[in-house]
């Protein structure tokens, strides 16, 4: 896949840039879920997945997204008190992979406005989707049944905030996140394309 900036590994410091902010959102994770616990999952997990695969080229795009928001989980999971390595969470990350490569393969005609933000809506919500079901499948406290399956992609279990709430501040920090990122990179990237940076 080429670098949307029509670089061959050229252009480190919008690389570095781009990382940089990646990884400052892993931080912004656990700091949220640590001190913020009134804004649930206001955390852009497939933000970071789509944007670093559709912005940094190369192995990087794979291993940067990865790495932050895996490492980020670790923390999450120590600061939070639940398990490091769960079956939940390497359903998480199997689809947290998923979203790279959707978004490698998104970017592959190069960049546009409407494939980086499609990306970043559809990643969204294939994220709330799989890892929604995968909790209906294996909590035994959702019935069974396709009213289960509702119940985990709406109200929930009670006693927590709906799950619709959930996918809406993911949503909402999304495309915050894909906003700011796409600018950033605009700014850092002198040979950036004319549309990139018309759109940032």
């Amino acid at each position: 896949m080429k670098s949307v900036s029509g670089l061959s590994g050229g252009n480190a410091r919008a690389v570095f840039v781009a990382g940089l902010c990646i990884v400052l959102l892993a931080v912004f994770r656990v700091l949220r879920a640590a001190y913020l616990p009134e804004l649930p999952n206001f955390s852009p997990v497939s933000a970071v997945a789509v944007c670093g695969a559709f912005l940094i080229p190369g192995v990087l795009g794979w291993l940067i997204p990865l790495g932050a928001l895996m490492v980020s989980d670790l923390l999450l999971a120590l600061v939070l008190g639940y398990p490091a390595v769960s079956g939940a969470q390497l359903v998480v990350w199997g689809t947290i992979l998923a979203l790279v490569g959707f978004a490698r393969l998104a970017g592959r005609g190069g960049f546009s406005p409407v494939r980086y933000f499609g990306s970043v809506l559809g990643g969204g919500v294939i994220f709330y989707l799989v890892t929604n079901a995968a909790s209906w499948i294996a909590n035994p406290a959702y019935p069974r049944g396709l009213g289960g399956l509702w119940m985990s992609l709406t109200t929930g279990l009670p006693g927590f905030p709906p799950t619709w709430m959930f996918f809406r501040n993911s949503l909402v920090s999304d495309f915050l996140f894909a906003v700011l990122l796409l600018a950033v990179w605009a700014l850092a990237s002198r040979t950036a394309p004319r549309a990139l940076q018309s759109a940032a």
